[in-house]
């Protein structure tokens, strides 16, 4: 048989890789040629419009997949709407034949082997959520990185965010080993990181991918000052003292960081300066889809200048905004601009509207996340008034839903969700089962918001002890008719054979026996990460709880009873399997060690807590250099930390 290329480019020919590749895994006996002409005894990729075929929905080519898939008997072609589609459309047709991508990794692949000559697949698909993705956080290595980015268009999604000039502070703990008691800081410098990022850009763009770069991090790049972690020394230039925020009478850096640190806005030349460096920015690098630009990463630090307190900042914003708009069309550069209701800017503005709407993206980002269940879409809070740096909120859906209404009756333009279901809040279903559920339940209700998507802030190492919640979260944005608990089924069963079930029948037993909503804290991201005002109201809890502790002393027994179906598939003959009990075996450990944690919390054994979890870190340190793709030790450090202080 033949596979065709009617068009060449990097992204296609990975595609016909990609599809060859796992052709020859499955069925040892197909005899695969290489064409440029439409295949007529074989499989031909293109684009809807090389192959003549019509959209027939509205589309944007840029932003929204199509895939349309007709081969019969190996015979046929795989279509989209775009090359990442087509890409999409091959792992489409191989999920068809029964092929899984159960996690990021060699190791999460389960292709099975069977004869293909005969194989048909007939389809045609929109997807419900056009931006659909991730964002680096965490602590994570370029192997993380770039494996996450290939493991994306297999489960549907289509964007990555390179956050930052650098994401020195992301990639620098895993490097410097933060939190792990065994392993010696490797000292990867700065410029060594940066050197890192054009070769994982390059991954997206071979992936055809959405390249969302930026967001936080660059307000003094101007100055010649890059932002590393709010632990490195800063010197500011007199030019740039006179430029940042005038918050209690001063002018420095807020809490030493160039991210936290917000600008005078209100004078033109400040803001000349930052889009001038936009401008150059995005000169150096034309291959970026998608720019955002958003403020300072932390709250109550606005300027407070005259000029300043004449509006409120989100006025200032979209006058930056329309300004960095206006340069980059006199530049004829068409990159989009993506802009952020979050924190100060939730507040729409008062006076100012986007001269150029068509350019502008809306993201929102909603701190009150996971295991915080969705409102319904019609439910609204009411929005608070807006105090100069005096921000003190802590996130809900309800409330973006507010902020969301206002902004757009001024503007109309796309917009999606910036969430952190994957941030810290995964740790509080150590069984991931609960989480999958939520998800499916929160895309549920968010189809009518208005939302176009999810970027999803996370770790890329959170594929522990599944795969599977991730996994959910970018096929069903494609397709909101996938049954839930039929995705559940078939993904435990691709991703561990034989003794499926059981491996599901615990997790559901862990999910349920830790009751993520017991760890419940209403809380702000921001507000946690800086350290400013009240960072957490707990709604409910484990403290004094007589059926809490009853749960959690049921843990250990819970593990120590699954452990003979874990060791007896631990040399199952499939590599993907295999690796699936691994982290099952280790997982028993990991949760009894977590519910000894939990229960001297419970009983308000404050230093038996702080030391079980120290030994346990201890322990994890050393697990870490075999489960460090699927488990982020540095985040979970944070979250579980952050539980013992209340």
């Amino acid at each position: 048989m033949r596979i065709s290329l009617p068009k060449q480019s990097e992204t296609l020919s990975y595609a016909k890789e990609e599809l060859c590749k796992y052709l020859k895994q499955m069925d040892s006996s197909l005899v695969i040629e290489e064409a440029t002409d439409p295949a007529s005894d074989g499989i031909t990729l293109a684009t809807l419009d090389t192959l003549g075929r019509s959209f027939e929905e509205p589309c944007d080519p840029v932003i929204d997949d199509i895939i349309e898939i007709d081969v019969q008997n190996m015979r046929g072609y795989i279509a989209g709407s775009n090359e990442r589609s087509v890409l999409m459309g091959v792992y489409t047709f191989l999920k068809s034949a029964g092929c899984r991508w159960v996690r990021a990794g060699a190791d999460g692949e389960y292709i099975p082997q069977k004869p293909m000559g005969a194989h048909s697949f007939r389809y045609r698909k929109k997807a419900d959520f056009p931006f659909r993705g991730q964002c680096i956080e965490g602590a994570v290595s370029f192997e993380h990185v770039r494996d996450t980015i290939l493991w994306l268009p297999k489960v549907n999604m289509n964007l990555f965010m390179m956050e930052q000039i650098v994401p020195y502070n992301y990639m620098s703990r895993w490097y410097k080993h933060e939190v792990n008691t065994v392993r010696k800081d490797e000292n990867v410098s700065f410029e060594e990181i940066g050197e890192m990022i054009p070769k994982l850009e390059a991954v997206i763009k071979k992936c055809g991918l959405q390249l969302h770069a930026l967001g936080h991090g660059y307000q003094m790049e101007p100055y010649g000052i890059h932002y590393k972690t709010r632990n490195d020394p800063y010197v500011l230039s007199e030019e740039a003292r006179q430029d940042v925020a005038l918050v209690k009478g001063e002018r420095k850096l807020y809490k030493n960081s160039p991210n936290f640190t917000q600008m005078c806005y209100s004078r033109p030349e400040v803001r000349k300066k930052q889009v001038d460096f936009l401008v150059s920015y995005l000169e150096r690098k034309p291959h970026i889809d998608f720019l955002h630009v958003w403020l300072a990463d932390s709250v109550n630090n606005h300027c407070e200048c005259e000029g300043c307190r004449e509006m409120i900042p989100s006025d200032f914003y979209v006058i930056l905004l329309n300004e960095l708009d206006a340069a980059l069309t006199a530049k004829k550069i068409d990159t989009r601009i993506v802009f952020i209701a979050y924190t100060d800017t939730n507040w729409a503005p008062e006076r100012e509207k986007f001269t150029n709407p068509d350019r502008f993206i809306l993201t929102s980002a909603n701190t009150g996340h996971y295991p915080s269940k969705r409102t319904s879409e019609r439910s609204r809070d009411p929005i608070p008034p807006f105090v100069r740096n005096q921000y003190n909120i802590k996130g809900s859906f309800a409330l973006s839903l507010s902020f969301l209404d206002e902004w757009r009756k001024t503007f109309q333009g796309p917009s999606f969700l910036f969430d952190y279901y994957f941030y810290t809040g995964h740790f509080l279903d150590p069984g991931y089962m609960d989480l999958t559920r939520a998800i499916a339940s929160d895309l549920g209700m968010m189809k009518s918001t208005g939302f176009n998507g999810i970027m999803s802030d996370q770790t890329q190492r959170s594929f522990f002890p599944t795969g599977l919640p991730l996994s959910l979260l970018g096929e069903m944005q494609f397709d909101m008719q996938l049954s839930t608990e039929d995705y559940i089924k078939d993904y435990f069963r691709d991703a561990f054979g034989t003794d499926a079930e059981a491996a599901q029948t615990y997790l559901e037993t862990i999910s349920k026996t830790f009751d993520p909503q017991s760890f419940r804290l209403r809380d702000s991201i921001v507000l946690q990460d800086t350290g400013v005002g009240e960072t957490t109201v707990r709604t409910c809890g484990i403290k004094r709880n007589p059926e809490a502790i009853e749960r959690l002393e049921s843990v250990a027994a819970i593990a120590e009873g699954f452990l003979p179906t874990v060791r007896k598939n631990l040399n199952a003959a499939d590599p993907c399997h295999a690796r699936s009990w691994r982290l099952l075996e280790v997982h028993t450990e990991y949760v009894t060690r977590l519910a000894t944690i939990y229960l001297h919390y419970a009983k308000e054994e404050s230093e038996s807590a702080t030391a079980a979890l120290d030994e346990m870190i201890d322990r994890f340190s050393v697990l870490e250099e075999d489960i460090h793709p699927e488990f982020d030790l540095v985040l979970f450090k944070q979250r579980v930390s952050q539980i013992l202080k209340l």
